[in-house]
């Protein structure tokens, strides 16, 4: 009983201790978040080792590209995908990234992550099935990708998602699938700017100008004020795992 409460109390430290270095690099206090985060990274805890990694994507010019990459292949081997993820779209060689893909490699990387269940790399493979980019252009795999991700919660998903299904791209229109999306999209604060677009894209369909059956002045209202009110909300600059 000892050693399982022992336990769970060293649990709760850990996460409790990577919260408060999230909201550490929220601050732009990097090197504290750092201190915080070391000890747990070099007990092998996968996500203090993302952090770690992330920051030279999130803000801290003193992250080196080698560091970067150091403590993502460590998270990696841990299981954590969104380090997968981040490995797959960075060339630390050059210091560059971008989710957009660009070899043959960094696809494979991407599809194993996005396999694997990263939201990011669903992401990812999402738009580059959109733009063709690197693979031949394919709306039902951009449907098939942004929806894995949507259900994960990854608002630019759930939008996208929602804006195929409205207008039938991938041959399928679903008004209230659509609908469906945007809600979850508009409904999550720490959305922004994403929840914004969604509330003002329900708004016009509630408008009755794009089908005059979903004409609903109440609920267009509703959502008008609502995306007024998050369009006053704090700009999220970190990915959605960030803040889980």
């Amino acid at each position: 009983m000892c050693k399982l409460f022992a336990t769970l109390c060293e649990k709760r430290m850990k996460f409790h201790r990577i919260g408060i270095a999230k909201r550490k690099i929220l601050a732009r206090k990097y090197e504290e978040a750092k201190s915080l985060l070391r000890p747990l990274a070099e007990k092998d805890n996968a996500e203090a080792q993302l952090l770690l990694g992330y920051l030279y994507y999130g803000g801290d010019i003193k992250t080196t590209a080698k560091h970067s990459q150091y403590w993502l292949e460590k998270s990696s081997k841990n299981g954590n995908v969104e380090a997968l993820a981040l490995l797959a779209t960075t060339n630390h060689k050059i210091g560059s990234w971008s989710n957009i893909l660009e070899s043959k490699k960094s696809y494979l990387m991407t599809l194993n992550a996005a396999s694997k269940g990263s939201a990011e790399a669903q992401r990812t493979l999402a738009c580059a099935y959109a733009h063709g980019d690197t693979v031949l252009q394919d709306d039902i795999k951009t449907m098939y990708w942004d929806e894995k991700a949507a259900e994960q919660g990854l608002a630019e998903s759930q939008n996208d998602l929602a804006l195929m299904l409205l207008h039938g791209m991938g041959g399928v229109v679903d008004v209230e699938k659509a609908i469906y999306w945007y809600q979850e999209s508009a409904s999550k604060d720490h959305n922004v700017p994403h929840a914004q677009w969604a509330a003002e894209a329900l708004s016009r369909i509630y408008s009755g100008e794009l089908y005059q059956e979903f004409t609903d002045i109440k609920k267009f209202e509703y959502w008008m004020q609502r995306a007024s009110y998050l369009s006053g909300l704090e700009f999220r600059g970190h990915p959605d795992w960030f803040y889980k």
